[in-house]
Formats: structure tokens, sequence, C-alpha cells
């Protein structure tokens, strides 16, 4: 093999790109999820939203 990678380590790769992508999404959207949080505690410190 040329590029020195078996099957198996191949479709392991893809699998790992693949999970890594979804765990970038999970990190972003939770750190967008938190500063709304913040935000929303400061313009509501009682902890009352009014919906």
């Amino acid at each position: 093999r040329s590029d020195g990678a078996t099957t198996a380590e191949r479709e392991e790769l893809i699998r790992l790109r693949r999970e890594n992508q979804r765990l970038r999404q999970e990190r972003d959207i939770l750190s967008k999820a938190a500063a709304w949080f913040a935000r929303e505690s400061k313009a509501n410190p009682n902890g009352f939203s009014g919906s």
C-alpha cells in the first residue's frame, strides 16, 4: 500500500474524524448556551424570565 494504512485503520480514521466534528459542534452549542444563560442571569437576577 502506498498510504501505509489498512482498511480498518482508514475506517477508524473516518469514524474518529466524524466523532471529532460532532464533539466540536456540541462544544460550540454548549459554549453558546452557557453565554446565553450568563446573559439571562444578569438580565434577570431573580431568576424570573417573565414567560
